[in-house]
């Protein structure tokens, strides 16, 4: 087993994440944890505290390592509507062969959890909001740059960017159709870019 003051935290978030992302908060048991974090249960206490902060930080991993991904995209790409097409097709079409879960963590951690998580609730909501608040900025340097219609309102297109990631990623879940998930995908620009 790693020794604390040896371990690499990123890593161990990674992998902790990816466990959490798969099986979900509550059918992740203390002893996959042990396991996948190669840590004993003093250790990870120590590290990390109680099996639901361990989870808020690899929630709070989770988010940071999107807006790193979409940061990255927008960066390859100089028209930001552009790029964020291509982190959004990237993001709900192949993630089923490419990560845990085809659902988003957030989401899933809304969906399976009550309030009596209120704390790790509180943060999902939390970070689902600055992920509109990224992707509002975002449709207005596209507004600037043309490549969207100037009249947009820029937080409910946001919220639409949301409900739909939401929705299709649940779709392709639950259907497995990745055939109809990128036409709509597809359609969805077009209408927003047509307006």
């Amino acid at each position: 087993m790693a020794n604390i003051s040896k371990f690499d935290r990123e890593d161990v978030l990674e992998k902790a994440k990816n466990l959490f992302w798969q099986k979900g908060f509550l059918a992740t048991s203390t002893r996959e944890i042990q396991t996948i974090m190669d840590m004993r249960p003093g250790s990870i206490y120590a590290a990390f505290g109680s099996k639901a902060d361990l989870f808020n930080q690899t929630l709070i991993h989770y988010a940071e390592t999107s807006t790193q991904a979409l940061n990255e995209q927008l960066a390859q790409d100089d028209r930001a509507w552009v790029g964020l097409k291509q982190y959004l097709r990237s993001l709900i079409v192949p993630c089923c062969a490419q990560v845990p879960s085809e659902l988003c963590m957030v989401m899933r951690t809304l969906a399976e959890l009550d309030e009596s998580h209120q704390e790790t609730l509180d943060i999902a909501k939390d970070l689902l909001t600055q992920v509109e608040h990224r992707f509002a900025n975002i449709v207005e340097q596209a507004q600037q740059q043309g490549d969207l219609p100037a009249q947009l309102d820029k937080h409910k297109i946001a919220k639409k960017l949301q409900v739909h990631i939401i929705g299709l990623r649940s779709y392709l879940k639950a259907t497995g159709d990745t055939d109809t998930v990128n036409q709509e995908l597809e359609e969805f620009f077009t209408q927003l870019e047509s307006k």
